[in-house]
């Protein structure tokens, strides 16, 4: 019998969410070791919409590939 691992990303990954009358994005890595997630970046403004929340937040994920940081997480 075949089973299937769940995934589990090892980028970066971008959540985007309402709270306290805006919109805000966080950017997560799952932890080394054990369970969860490590939050490693997060937008400090509140956006009126989702939309801008998650163009902001594509480019914080971009600005955090530039600087090597996704290569420094995962060692």
């Amino acid at each position: 019998m075949m089973t299937s691992q769940a995934y589990t990303p090892t980028a970066p990954v971008l959540h985007v969410f309402e709270q306290t009358g805006g919109w805000h994005w966080g950017i997560t890595v799952p932890r080394a070791r054990g369970s969860g997630f490590k939050l490693i970046a997060f937008s400090e403004r509140t956006f009126p919409v989702e939309d801008a929340a998650r163009t902001d937040g594509r480019q914080a994920l971009v600005d955090l590939a530039d600087s090597g940081i996704r290569d420094r997480l995962a060692t």
